[in-house]
Formats: structure tokens, sequence, C-alpha cells
């Protein structure tokens, strides 16, 4: 698929909005709010397309939501991939509350030979680390409007060395011409699954970062 058909190929900086399913009371001025996480998580839909679990980076099993969560053109019974701020778990309950979501683009890289078109305009990262079963990115692109910027996963190859496995993988980005006027964060998240990596292989991430060009990150799994 062509660069210039890029909507169809890339999730733009897609900021979906969501409705927390319950009731916020007026509080009093000794109310004490709770202690919230940011972080990267798998979140589930039931049957009837909300957001009743989720699956932080990090911790074992599902949270279920005392706020279940409805969003636009969700999908029943199906896994979407997160950023988002929620309290610390009850360890009784196995549960939490989220008071912020936002789905990001998550998706296989794409092989080399089918992205010789793809563009990998400049940005900065601010980190990359292995959480999950995922390679996560927060990116840093300069933007004007951030709704031009398209962003995917391009797959180097996978080589062996010493008898463990080196995936190498480049973020192709596209400003569409938009001016570089400030930093804006991007999450964004490639899943490692299907290349069944083990303790001592490594992933290698390229990115074309500002006033340094082509930059790798050596990641061990």
């Amino acid at each position: 698929m062509k660069m210039s058909n890029l909507k169809s190929l890339f999730i733009y900086m897609q900021f979906i909005l969501i409705t927390l399913l319950f009731v916020q009371c007026d509080k009093d001025d000794d109310y004490i709010y709770p202690s919230v996480l940011t972080d990267f998580m798998d979140v589930y839909t039931n049957n009837e397309s909300v957001i009743d679990k989720i699956g932080v980076d990090g911790v074992n099993g599902t949270l279920h939501l005392g706020n279940l969560v409805k969003g636009t053109n969700l999908k029943s019974d199906t896994v979407y991939r997160a950023v988002g701020m929620y309290s610390l778990p009850d360890a009784e309950t196995e549960s939490t509350y989220i008071y912020s979501l936002t789905l990001i683009y998550s998706s296989y890289p794409v092989p080399a030979e089918d992205a010789t078109n793809y563009k990998t305009d400049p940005l900065d990262i601010e980190s990359v680390y292995r959480g999950g079963g995922y390679l996560n990115i927060v990116a840093l692109p300069l933007v004007q409007d951030r709704n031009l910027h398209g962003f995917g996963f391009i797959e180097n190859g996978i080589e062996e060395r010493n008898g463990n496995k080196i995936l190498s993988v480049t973020l192709a980005h596209n400003q569409n011409g938009d001016r570089e006027s400030f930093p804006r964060r991007v999450y964004l998240s490639v899943p490692l699954e299907r290349y069944q990596l083990q303790k001592g292989d490594s992933i290698y991430f390229h990115a074309n970062v500002y006033d340094e060009g082509v930059k790798v990150w050596k990641i061990a799994y």
C-alpha cells in the first residue's frame, strides 16, 4: 500500500472521546482524592462495546473497572491498546477506577519490502521500553496540527546472532507538511507476540531524530 494513501494505513493521533459512566459528586474541602498512576495498558470491551476491564503493563492479570467506560465506535469483545490514568488497584477486589483514557496506535510492523514509500520525518523520542508484550514508545514530534501526522512501524528484518534473535524495527512518521511548532507526546506500541522472543534476544528500534539523523535503541528482551 502506498504512502499517498496514508489515512488507510496509519492511525493518526486519535484521541478517542470516552465517557466515564458514573456520577461525580460534589466534594467538600476535606475530600482526599485517590493516588493515581498513568501507564500503557490493554483495555477490554464487553458484549455491549463498553470497556469494563484493563490489563496494565507490569501488573499480573486484569483489573475490573468500578466505573465502566464508553467510547466512540468501540467494537464489542475487543482488545484495544491505550494509555490511561487509574487509581491504585484494590488488592481484595482486583478492581480500579479510570480517570482518563486515550486509545493509541498499535500494529505489527509492515515488512520493509512493502514500505519503500514510507516516510521517516524527524521527531524526538522521549522513551522506548518493553512492557506488557509490547515495545512502548513515547515520541515527541513538533506539530501545529496533530491530526496531520501519521505513524507506523517497518520491520527491517530478524537475524540470528550467537543463537539469539535480533528484531529490527523502524518508526515511520509522515508530518504531511505540518509546521514544526511545538512538541506533542505521541504514545505508540509495537506488539511482539508473533516474534516469540525469549530471554537473550534483542530489539533494535530505529528513529529519525531531530539534529541527529537515524538513531538506534537496543532493548534487551
